[in-house]
This record gives C-alpha cells, sequence and structure tokens, in this order.
C-alpha cells in the first residue's frame, strides 16, 4: 500500500513536472509572438513617424523657399521700378534724387540704403544720408565683390546681387545692382540697394508660421536667418537649395517630434507590447498548469468627455473689453495680455448669434441687465475658436465677486447644438452654388483682416473680381452652362490665392478677394496678375464650346487707400470700373500712380511675351548713302513691334523690358532670320543685294550662339554672311575692351561685317581702336548737330573723321536732318550717311524702289560691267 502510495506520488510529480516544462515552454512561446509581433508593429510605427516628420520638414521647406524668392524677387522689382523713374536722365543734383528715394526706403523696411552709381563704378549720391556718408565717392571698380557684379549687371543689363556680406548698417544682408536704362537704351547710371536679409524674411518667416519647426536659411555655410523651435533631431532634417538672382541659397528644416503626437506613440507600443506580453505569457502559463488564478484583474476603461473644459474670462462692465482669463481660455482663443486693453467680448464671437441677433447687440443687452441687478444670466452663445471655428456654448454670466467693476462668464460647450448650428451657419454664409464665402462672410473676415492688420502693422489688399461679359455666355449657352461657368471661375480664383486668404462670390458674375499679411504693395499686383492670367484661359464647357472671359480687377490697400473696411470696399469697387473702362482684361490700383507703374511695367511684359510666340513685330530699313555721289550702300534693320493696339512702337519703348526678361535672345533669332530671307527675295528677283546692319544689345553680344545663328541662318538661305553687318556701340565694347577684341575677331572670321557705333559718345581708346577689325565708324550725331553760332574751326568733327580715315576704316554719319549739317559733313569729306533728310525708314516692299538702280541692264551684261564688289557698295 506505502508503495503505491509512493508511486502514485512520484507519478503526480512527473506529471506536474511535464505541466510545468509545458507550460514554460508555452509560456516561451508566447513571449516570442508578443514580443516580435511589438517589434515589428513598433518597427511600423517609428518608419511612419519618422515619414511624416520628413515629410513636414520637406514641406515647410519648399513653402519657405518659394515665400524667400518671392520676398527677394519682390523687394528687387521695387528695385527696378524705382530705376525706371530716371529713364527720361539721371537726377538733376542731390535733392531731386533724395525727394524720390527717400519716400520709397520708409516703404520698405528691409532696404537699407538705396544709392546712384555713375556708370563708371562712383558713387554718387546716398540714401538714406545719415550713416552712409563714408560710402560717397567710393570707386567699386577694384571692389572684390562689387566690381565683378557690377561688372555682370552692366554687361546683362539685368538686376544682379552680391554674395551676402555684412551691411555698415548692421546686419547681415546683400547688395543688389540694377542698371538705369535710357529711353534710347543706353546705361546712364546704376541703382544700388542694400538689402538686410533679416527684416526681409522677417515679413514671410515669423515664429507663428513655424513655431512646430526650428528654421534655418542659409548661403553655404553662413546662416542668414534662424527660428529656433523644438525640432533638433539632425536625422529628421531637410534641405532644399533654390536659386536667388543667380546665388544659391538653402534651407534647413528640422520638424518637432510633437508634430507625430497624432500617430500612434512608438514608445507607448513598446510599453503595451511589454505589458500585453507579460499578461499573455502568465495566462497561458497558469492554463497550461491547469491552475485558477485566485485573484481577478479588473480593467477600468477611463473615458474621455466629448465637450472641452470650461472657458473661464473676466470682461468689463461698462463696455465689455477683456479684463482677464484662464490660460485654458487664453489658448482657445489664441490671445494675449496685451490683447485685453482693446478687445471686447463680442469680438470672440461670430457677427451674428443662431438667433439672428448681432453679436455686439447681444453683448450690450446681457451687460445692461446685470448693470440693472440681474445677479446670473444664460443662455445659447456661439464663440469662434483661433481656428476659425465656430463652436456653442452654454453661458453664464455673474458680477464678479473679486472686482466689483467686471464681470464673470463661464462657456460650457454643448456639442448636440453643434452639428445643427454650423450647417445653419454654413448656408447663411456661403454661397450654394460656388462654395466660396456670401457677402456676409466676407465683410466678417474683412473686419477681423483689418483689425488684426492695425494690430500687427501689416498691409492687406481687398480685390474686387467683375466678369464683365458673363451675361452674353448666360444668353448665348443658358442658366446651366453658366453655372458650371461660374464653379470653374471659383475654382481658379481658389487656386491664385494663398489658404490664409479669403475668395467670396458677391453677386452673379462679382466676386472679391482679401489677400492678407503682404509685406509690400507690389504683392497685390502680383495676386492681381495672377487672376487676370487664370480668367484670361479658355473654359471647354461639358457641350464643346469654348468660352474666353473678359475680367475686370479693382485693387485697394490699407492703410495706402482707406481704413474703415467699408471704404476699402468702395475704392476697390471704384478701381475695377476704372479697370473696366481701360481694356478688356486688366487691373487698376485705386492709387493712381502705383497703378501706372506696376500695371505698365507687368502689362507690357505679357504683352511682348505674347508678341514674341505670334511674331507681332515688323523690320523697317533705312537707307546708307554714299556721301559724294549718294548712291546706295545698305540698309540699317529697324524693329518695329505692333502692340496690342495696332500702335508700331520703337526699340526705346520696349527694347529694356526685352532685355530685362530674356526675350532678347528669340526676338534676335527671328530678325536675323528675317533679314536673310529679305536679302535671298531680293536675290530670286534679279537685284544685287546689299548689306544690312543689325543692331546688338551687350547681352546678344557677347553671346557664343550668335555668330552660329548667322551663319546657319545664311547658310540655309544661301546668302553670304557678308550681306550681314553687326553694329555694336562704343560704350558696350569698351567696358571690357579685350574680351570685345576676341568676340569681333571671331565675327570677323565667320565673314561677318563689323560696325562701331556712337563713336566719340565715350572714351574709346586709340589703341584699341586700332585693333578692333572693324570696317565701318559710325559718328555720334553730337560731332555733327553743331550749334549756328558755333564756329567751324571748333567743331572736332574734322579730326574726328581724319583719325578714323587715318585707320582705314568708312566713316558714316546718322541722323542726317538739315542741310547744313550735311554740308558739314560733306566739307570733312564723311564717306557714308543716313538720315531723315535722304530717305525714312521703309517697309520691306518699299526697298525694292531703292534697288530698282543696280539690276543689270542689258547692255552691261553684254559690255562691261562694273566689278560686283563696286555694285554691292553702290
Amino acid at each position: 500500500m506505502e508503495e503505491e502510495t509512493k508511486h502514485a506520488e512520484e507519478n503526480a510529480t512527473k506529471q506536474t513536472s511535464r505541466l510545468k516544462k509545458r507550460a514554460l515552454a508555452a509560456g516561451f512561446l508566447t513571449a516570442a509572438f508578443f514580443a516580435s509581433v511589438t517589434y515589428l508593429i513598433w518597427q511600423m510605427v517609428e518608419s511612419d513617424r519618422r515619414v511624416i516628420l520628413q515629410s513636414a520638414g520637406q514641406i515647410t521647406a519648399n513653402s519657405v523657399s518659394q515665400q524667400i524668392k518671392s520676398i527677394v524677387n519682390n523687394n528687387l522689382a521695387v528695385l527696378e521700378s524705382f530705376a525706371d523713374n530716371w529713364q527720361g536722365g539721371p537726377p538733376e543734383d542731390e535733392r531731386d534724387y533724395l525727394s524720390v528715394a527717400t519716400p520709397l526706403q520708409s516703404r520698405f523696411p528691409a532696404l537699407q540704403a538705396v544709392n546712384w552709381i555713375t556708370p563708371n563704378y562712383i558713387i554718387l549720391y546716398v540714401a538714406p544720408i545719415k550713416g552712409n556718408v563714408p560710402a560717397m565717392g567710393a570707386d567699386l571698380k577694384r571692389h572684390p565683390l562689387a566690381g565683378p557684379v557690377l561688372d555682370i549687371a552692366l554687361d546683362q543689363r539685368r538686376t544682379q546681387i552680391t554674395p551676402t556680406l555684412e551691411l555698415m548698417q548692421g546686419g547681415r544682408g546683400f547688395a543688389a545692382y540694377t542698371p538705369v536704362l535710357g529711353r534710347d537704351g543706353e546705361i546712364i547710371g546704376i541703382i544700388n540697394g542694400a538689402f538686410r536679409i533679416r527684416s526681409m524674411l522677417a515679413a514671410v518667416i515669423n515664429t507663428e508660421q513655424v513655431e512646430d519647426y526650428t528654421v534655418r536659411v542659409r548661403e553655404g555655410d553662413t546662416v542668414l536667418f534662424e527660428i529656433r523651435g523644438e525640432g533638433d533631431d539632425e536625422t529628421l532634417q531637410r534641405t532644399v537649395a533654390f536659386d536667388v538672382v543667380g546665388r544659391q541659397w538653402q534651407v534647413d528644416v528640422i520638424a518637432d517630434p510633437q508634430l507625430a503626437h497624432s500617430t500612434i506613440n512608438p514608445e507607448l507600443i513598446l510599453i503595451f507590447g511589454a505589458l500585453t506580453t507579460i499578461l499573455f505569457t502568465t495566462i497561458v502559463f497558469l492554463l497550461s498548469n491547469r491552475q485558477k488564478m485566485a485573484m481577478r484583474r479588473t480593467v477600468h476603461h477611463i473615458h474621455a468627455g466629448d465637450d472641452i473644459s470650461d472657458l473661464s474670462l473676466s470682461i468689463t462692465k461698462l463696455d465689455g473689453h477683456l479684463k482677464s482669463m484662464s490660460p485654458e481660455t487664453a489658448e482657445f482663443f489664441d490671445l494675449r495680455e496685451e490683447d485685453y486693453g482693446f478687445i471686447r467680448f463680442y469680438n470672440l464671437a461670430p457677427e451674428f448669434q443662431s438667433d439672428g441677433t448681432a453679436s455686439r447687440r447681444s453683448q450690450e443687452k446681457m451687460l445692461l441687465a446685470i448693470n440693472r441687478g440681474d445677479d446670473e444670466l444664460r443662455r445659447e452663445w456661439i464663440v469662434r475658436s483661433a481656428e476659425g471655428v465656430h463652436v456653442v456654448c452654454d453661458l453664464t454670466m455673474r458680477p464678479s465677486t473679486t472686482h466689483p467693476d467686471c464681470v464673470d462668464i463661464t462657456l460650457h460647450h454643448n456639442p448636440a447644438a453643434n452639428a445643427s448650428v454650423n450647417r445653419l451657419r454654413y448656408l447663411a454664409t456661403h454661397d450654394p452654388l460656388t462654395g466660396l464665402p456670401n457677402h456676409a462672410l466676407f465683410e466678417d473676415r474683412l473686419n477681423q483682416a483689418v483689425a488684426h492688420a492695425k494690430r500687427y502693422e501689416k498691409l492687406l489688399s481687398v480685390l474686387v473680381v467683375d466678369i464683365d461679359n458673363f451675361r452674353a455666355i448666360n444668353d448665348r449657352f443658358g442658366a446651366d452652362v453658366g453655372d458650371e461657368t461660374l464653379r470653374t471661375i471659383s475654382g481658379r480664383l481658389r487656386a491664385t490665392v494663398r489658404e490664409k486668404d479669403t475668395c467670396a462670390r458677391f453677386s452673379g458674375d462679382m466676386f472679391a478677394i482679401i489677400a492678407t499679411d503682404l509685406s509690400e504693395a507690389e504683392g497685390a499686383a502680383l495676386v492681381a496678375e495672377r487672376v487676370v492670367e487664370a480668367m484670361s484661359q479658355p473654359i471647354l464647357t461639358t457641350t464643346g464650346d469654348e468660352i474666353r472671359l473678359h475680367v475686370s480687377v479693382g485693387v485697394a490697400l490699407y492703410p495706402n487707400d482707406a481704413r474703415a473696411p467699408s471704404q476699402l470696399m468702395a475704392n476697390a469697387d471704384a478701381a475695377m470700373y476704372r479697370a473696366q473702362k481701360s481694356a478688356e482684361s486688366s487691373y487698376c490700383f485705386f492709387v493712381e500712380t502705383m497703378n501706372n507703374v506696376m500695371h505698365a511695367r507687368l502689362s507690357m511684359e505679357t504683352q511682348l511675351r505674347r508678341a514674341v510666340d505670334e511674331k507681332r513685330f515688323v523690320l523697317e530699313y533705312q537707307p546708307r548713302y554714299r556721301t559724294s555721289d549718294r548712291t546706295l550702300t545698305g540698309f540699317e534693320a529697324l524693329l518695329r513691334w505692333i502692340d496690342d493696339s495696332g500702335k508700331r512702337r520703337l526699340p526705346p519703348d520696349f527694347i529694356a523690358v526685352a532685355d530685362r526678361t530674356g526675350l532678347l535672345s528669340p526676338l534676335g533669332h527671328w530678325i536675323i532670320e528675317t533679314v536673310c530671307k529679305q536679302v535671298a527675295d531680293w536675290r530670286r528677283q534679279g537685284y544685287v543685294p546689299v548689306p544690312i546692319a543689325l543692331n546688338v544689345s551687350s547681352r546678344q553680344f557677347i553671346q557664343a550662339d550668335l555668330i552660329k545663328n548667322i551663319t546657319d541662318l545664311t547658310a540655309e538661305h544661301e546668302v553670304d554672311p557678308a550681306m550681314i553687318e553687326i553694329e555694336v556701340s562704343e560704350e558696350i565694347v569698351m567696358r571690357d575692351p579685350e574680351r570685345a577684341l576676341g568676340q569681333f575677331y571671331r565675327f570677323s572670321e565667320a565673314g561677318i561685317g563689323l560696325t562701331l557705333d556712337h563713336f566719340a559718345a565715350g572714351n574709346t581708346s586709340l589703341r584699341y581702336l586700332k585693333r578692333f577689325p572693324v570696317q565701318r565708324i559710325k559718328l555720334s550725331k553730337s560731332l555733327f548737330n553743331v550749334a549756328l553760332d558755333e564756329q567751324p574751326e571748333n567743331s572736332v568733327l574734322q579730326p574726328a573723321i581724319r583719325l578714323c580715315k587715318s585707320l582705314n576704316r568708312k566713316v558714316v554719319a546718322v541722323g542726317v536732318e538739315t542741310e547744313e549739317q550735311m554740308a558739314s559733313l560733306q566739307a570733312a569729306e564723311c564717306d557714308e550717311i543716313q538720315g531723315f533728310l535722304l530717305s525714312p525708314p521703309r517697309d520691306a516692299a518699299d526697298t525694292m524702289e531703292l534697288l530698282i538702280q543696280q539690276k543689270p541692264s542689258k547692255s552691261a551684261a553684254k559690255g562691261k560691267s562694273r566689278p560686283a564688289s563696286d555694285t554691292k557698295s553702290g
């Protein structure tokens, strides 16, 4: 019996041992499984979190880089607009210059100085004078930074900037150099602007916008601007490199890890996984041992409340100004203590409450009841959060127990009422067809925008947009197509403005835009230009019809044009009506001066681009004659632009804009091709061609493909390259004589004729004049435009002509308009003349009349004929 008992005990012990081993194995496998699952989930969440943070950083870096490029370009555009003021000539004196420069600098805080530099690199005038006196008279030719940049700016005739440097005015910035082009396309000076980068970037990169990021703007290793946030993990850094007027800048952005707070926290995954692993391992182990737990675990679920925390604040009994509030309330409304003095309680609410009464009127009634002795008031009240969300609350108002002149208010969230109220408010404040805000919501947002602009001293603009031909569209295509067109218009308008701007529909064909936080007035012009451009694109309806819109945009600025919202709207409306009278699809500023400058500049650029695409240019040919017998020796090709109004525009009106916008290259190719076709056409009709001279700008002269274009096109049309003559002004070649000499020899090797234009207008070196392989020298008109009372012996015309003849160059006088000038040139033995006295510029068809006499006659064909060289020059 004892042995059986002992045997049974041994079996029980073995069974227990097997159960424990099985339980341990099951527990180990369970632990391994849950640990693996936890690790995989943690890795996925951590990867997602890093992707979110890196994506947020990348998006922010791209956005910041675009904002920086835009603000830099806008500031440089201001400098270029300022330079356009002096097209008629340089300032007469320092007072004349300061009268224009000083107001400009006061309007643009980033502009620390705006100086006038002579064409020979001497700083003549400075603005402001205070702090910049040491710069007056400085020669920038040999300055290690300014000199090379000035050379490029003058060669290319466009704005150039230096690398970043420490400014004399303090802070880091850069200097910009904008050539001032006269009406004849010649450089009469350079505008130098010194821009402080921190002042410029602070307008577009502020702590409120990037508070969740560390943002760093740099050029190479030099930090230009930095806002430090909570992000400090360098592995999350995202960098975007971008071009700023030929300089490479970089934006580094590191996102705050809290930005991924909405995702599952990886650390919580590990903690939860560890607890789950322990729990299930224990359960499996106990079940495997067939043992029951003596103690049960009770899991308590804590549900977060659906409503927000109560908002508490205190206002004055007299007029409802904010007196104090709890930290939660201040965070909810995004307010600071310094805001309390001028914000009233009704400012925290939308314009109207759910019962249709104005919030301001409702506040006055409640304060009146409290002042009459009521101990407590209760009602439903709608507030507007910092994000613009309308929240329905239960309001309780009681007299303050601590401040006798104040009232305490408690706002309790009422979620049941929110859905229906928000829906009703949406229908009451939005256009049902387009989904855009309506007139009432627009006015509410305009009031907020003006208050914000006043508080932070910002610039904002209101744009009124009218579709001029919408009624005709409705009448022709019907209401359905009209509604479809309106929805397309609203979509395009949304796309032209930023997310923080407001776009609303006022009536059937009238819309309005609020553009906030502008750094300068030119930003409003860019918005208007984008609207006009977007609306000018044709709309293809579902019926297959193509609709083209005519739009008029009126622009008014706060605080420049008005400070009251209603007056701002009235001014924008007046500007819109003026735009309707000016031209189809245009915009106007309320201030005429700003309208003229910005509209003319942007309109001309747009028209020129369209004209280049559509080849809306013509060439006229002005003859050149031999002085001795007035025989035709060649033509000068003169460009004419047929603008949108059909008017013929001369090069001084548009060539500087074409040069600055890069349109001269395609335009130059068209001119060369047209001239080659003209020479080939003369030859086909039996005439002996004569050379045609082409004027080139400084940028065209140094382009490597100019010679290739000429040789390729002359070969294509079987024209001798000698039939093309290139005219380069003395001022261009003397900027860099050695470089010009090399380019001259390349032209000469290709067989292309060369002419030095405007001789004696500057200071040509005789040493270089002898080396330049030019065939002709055109005199500056100032040499022979002699006053009537000037003695002939005092003139430098004859010495200049003798000098050119001694170098075996033909001398040409241009702009000959009077018999007195002709007599002076004949007396001085000038070789060739050109001007209105002999012939104005002619159309291509009219040139045949001058070439008829050069057509070979039958007698000449049978007998002796003149050499071809004589025929060409004659």
